[in-house]
């Protein structure tokens, strides 16, 4: 109980010190550096729809690549994953989140063009360099 107490005290004598003896208070160098944020950047994105449950998918910016098959988990997004990365599709909206596998950490989230034929068989698909879709 008395570390607890004790505790207390030294959060609240912390909190209230710089205000009332800023004389006494630490001098605390408070930088913020400037990092560039994954989010600011748009990748080279590629989407063909192979077929009803799945997407191939190719991401290239810079030493980053994803090539893979992104399948179908719900409704409306796909999921896949390599080594390094699992990426988390909505072609309905051109959304596309890409996280860290080892850590979880988002590496990149940002919006492409919206996907036709996603949910269609390409089978019965238009080619619109052979005909007017």
């Amino acid at each position: 109980m008395k570390y607890i107490k004790s505790v207390i005290s030294i959060g609240i004598l912390s909190a209230i010190l710089p205000f009332s003896c800023p004389g006494i208070a630490l001098d605390f160098d408070v930088t913020i550096n400037s990092i560039e944020i994954a989010q600011n950047r748009d990748p080279e994105t590629y989407v063909k729809v192979q077929d009803i449950n799945s997407l191939v998918m190719q991401i290239t910016e810079g030493e980053y690549r994803f090539r893979g098959i992104l399948k179908r988990i719900g409704s409306k997004e796909f999921i896949g994953n390599d080594r390094q990365s699992r990426v988390v599709f909505n072609p309905y909206n051109g959304h596309i989140m890409v996280f860290n596998v080892a850590t979880g950490t988002e590496f990149y989230n940002y919006y492409i063009d919206p996907v036709s034929g996603v949910g269609e068989d390409p089978d019965t698909m238009c080619d619109p360099d052979r005909e007017a879709c």
